[in-house]
């Protein structure tokens, strides 16, 4: 293999762990988020919210020339894990 794939394969190899690592914290704050929402008697959806955070993403992956509904459905996968743990917080529930 050459030396330039190698080099490429080894760039994409980074990024994955920057992309793991962030998503790891990004969950990280899901008990404080739980927490909140559990005291103040909110709804683990919110659908509002989620919207305006959509929104957003997507104007940015425009600025990127990144593909709209590939950015939504990865975000959507990030939400939907975000609530689960919310939901398994909120519940009293330990994996």
């Amino acid at each position: 293999m050459s030396d330039k794939m190698n080099n490429v394969r080894k760039q994409i190899d980074r990024i994955d762990l920057v992309i793991i690592t962030a998503l790891a914290e990004r969950m990280s704050l899901m008990p404080d988020i739980a927490e909140y929402k559990k005291k103040n008697n909110i709804s683990v959806f919110q659908e509002k919210r989620e919207q305006e955070i959509m929104k957003r993403l997507k104007k940015i992956a425009n600025d990127y020339n990144l593909n709209e509904g590939f950015v939504e459905e990865f975000f959507l996968s990030v939400f939907n894990e975000a609530k689960r743990i919310q939901h398994e917080i909120i519940n009293n529930k330990v994996e």
